[in-house]
């Protein structure tokens, strides 16, 4: 059962990307900034690039033999499905996001990219069904990490990858900080 301050952090965070998702943003300079090619980005679709706010270039070294099945945890726009979803001849990729105006942009793009509308602490996905799990500054934004990364590890094959790129906290942060609904919204209170 969530409790109203869970529900409250949630809410909170789904408008600050449903407005995200329809504000033209410098999400491709964001990109670049993070760490991926620049002629990449160049070459992708405005509609993704706009309203990136990941934390960095999930692909490098990550290889795909072009079958695989790979969920992307807090996909917003799409931008890491779409990368994925080119490197995959007969894969699919499950685009995961709780912020349907963002999974709008996914949807848009028609390549074998299945956006759904979920919470990625209750995943409503089969166990052991991806090969792959991506998550792009994603984990910060779960009320409970537990469950999070619990759940990226029962949808992931025996052998599967967890690919992820998060803020990081080198030291505790103040009560105040992480009592506060409003720094889970800006991503500070949640990180790991």
């Amino acid at each position: 059962m969530t409790s109203s301050w869970e529900t409250q952090v949630k809410a909170q965070i789904r408008r600050r990307y449903a407005v995200q998702a329809e504000a033209a943003g410098n999400g491709a300079e964001k990109a670049i900034e993070a760490g991926y090619p620049a002629e990449l980005i160049a070459g992708l679709p405005p509609a993704l690039t706009a309203s990136y706010s990941g934390c960095g270039y999930l692909f490098d070294g990550l290889n795909f033999e072009g079958d695989e099945t790979v969920v992307d945890l807090g996909a917003g726009a799409g931008l890491d499905s779409f990368i994925a979803a080119k490197q995959l001849s007969n894969g699919r990729v499950v685009s995961v996001d709780m912020t349907y105006e963002m999974l709008q942009k996914v949807n848009s793009q028609q390549l074998s990219i299945n956006p759904l509308c979920a919470d990625i602490e209750y995943l409503p996905v089969l166990s052991g069904c991806a090969d792959v799990v991506i998550a792009n500054a994603s984990f910060n934004l779960a009320i409970s990490k537990t469950a999070a990364f619990s759940e990226a590890y029962r949808v992931l094959k025996e052998g599967g990858k967890l690919v992820a790129r998060d803020l990081i906290k080198t030291e505790e942060l103040p009560a105040e900080v992480l009592t506060d609904p409003l720094s889970f919204n800006t991503s500070l209170g949640g990180a790991l």
